[in-house]
């Protein structure tokens, strides 16, 4: 019984750290362009929202939409 339930849960146990590195491998081109619009030298002033799979040949529909510009100064707080 003991080793039935020792391979449920490292069964368990590898299931989930395979499904977290699929979401991050799967979310790292829009982590990348996060990144990069955050470190970036000038402030953009404007975002981009793109609807529909990071991963197409296609480009995606891309919505563009005025931000007001943040100083360097500023305290964020992360939500």
């Amino acid at each position: 019984m003991t080793i039935v339930a020792s391979l449920l849960f490292v069964t368990a146990l590898g299931l989930s750290a395979g499904t977290i590195f699929l979401t991050v491998r799967n979310a790292m081109p829009r982590i990348r362009e996060v990144v990069a619009m955050e470190f970036a030298g000038e402030v953009a002033r404007e975002r981009r929202i793109i609807c529909g799979d990071m991963r197409r040949r296609t480009p995606a529909t891309i919505i563009a939409f005025p931000v007001a510009g943040r100083s360097m100064g500023e305290m964020r707080l992360a939500a």
